[in-house]
């Protein structure tokens, strides 16, 4: 009698307990499903992505869209955003309503960059920065006018003595005539000019030196040093590794305007203005100098 009630006891427990386990594994499911079905915001195409198409373009363009999908359908490295990899483009062909992952977008220096480099055209990388790049508006597939300034140091020519100096020849000779001679000859060298032969030169001038030039690449790259350090002490040096980040934008030129930028690079300095992405129409501009800066 005894052993029966045990045994009717133990199985009112071990009933309860298969109720609890089958309500919390309910449960579970219940949260699962609940969790899946959460709505999660990614970016889909819109259309189908050609291989290699800078992001920046994808964006202006509006090849993608933010949509709302279920947590469940979510794959592996989706995006919600590509403000932070408008330097990428396309690592292959995107179809339309494809979901944007990390391994869909990398670096153009990854693949190399000859790809976008048009025919006939050279690419050629120039120092960067927010001041000279509007601000850091400035995105890959965009055009920029390159508009170029040099300072003109200041030179004196010199007049030679024609009073005194006397003819190789040992004959005499007129000393205006000889002058108006030599001041005729400095006119015809320096035609053009608008400063006179005796007065200081300083034609400093900003002018636009390229116009509708495509942006290939915006980047930035780490380079090390080595730089010597004294000790405290003064007794002997030590050397440290100093990180210097250089950022520059490529630039797709013909042959000849590339010989002007790095002209212009090496001994003046460049700006880049943004222009509409369909370009704009080139015009012959007077330059500005000192003479004409508020005509």
């Amino acid at each position: 009698m005894k052993v029966r009630i045990v045994l009717l006891i133990l199985a009112i427990i071990f009933g309860i307990a298969a109720v609890f386990g089958v309500m919390i594994y309910l449960n579970n499911i219940r949260s699962s499903i609940e969790k899946e079905s959460e709505l999660i915001s990614v970016l889909v195409a819109t259309q189908n992505i050609s291989k290699e198409m800078p992001v920046g373009e994808i964006l202006s363009k509006k090849y993608v869209e933010l949509k709302q999908l279920p947590k469940r359908y979510l794959v592996e490295g989706a995006l919600d955003s590509l403000e932070n990899y408008k330097d990428y483009v396309a690592a292959g062909l995107i179809n339309k309503g494809e979901q944007i992952t990390q391994n869909k977008i990398i670096k153009p220096v990854d693949i190399g960059i000859s790809f976008s480099v048009p025919e006939g055209m050279l690419a050629i990388s120039i120092p960067y920065n927010e001041v000279i790049g509007v601000s850091n508006l400035i995105n890959i597939g965009d055009k920029v006018n390159v508009i170029a300034t040099f300072e003109v140091e200041s030179t004196t020519t010199a007049q030679p003595d024609v009073e005194n100096e006397e003819p190789s020849d040992g004959s005499s000779t007129d000393g205006s005539s000889l002058t108006a001679e030599l001041e005729q000859a400095s006119t015809e060298s320096t035609e053009g000019a608008t400063v006179s032969n005796t007065a200081d030169v300083n034609e400093s001038i900003t002018k636009i030196l390229i116009w509708n030039a495509e942006v290939l690449y915006i980047g930035a790259r780490d380079y090390s040093e080595d730089e010597d350090e004294k000790s405290s002490g003064g007794f002997g040096s030590s050397s440290k590794t100093v990180k210097t980040e250089i950022k520059t934008v490529t630039l797709a030129v013909t042959p000849e305007q590339a010989e002007k930028l790095v002209f212009t690079e090496e001994i003046g300095r460049v700006w880049l203005a943004l222009v509409p992405a369909k370009g704009i129409e080139e015009e012959e501009t007077p330059g500005r100098t000192y003479m004409n800066i508020f005509d």
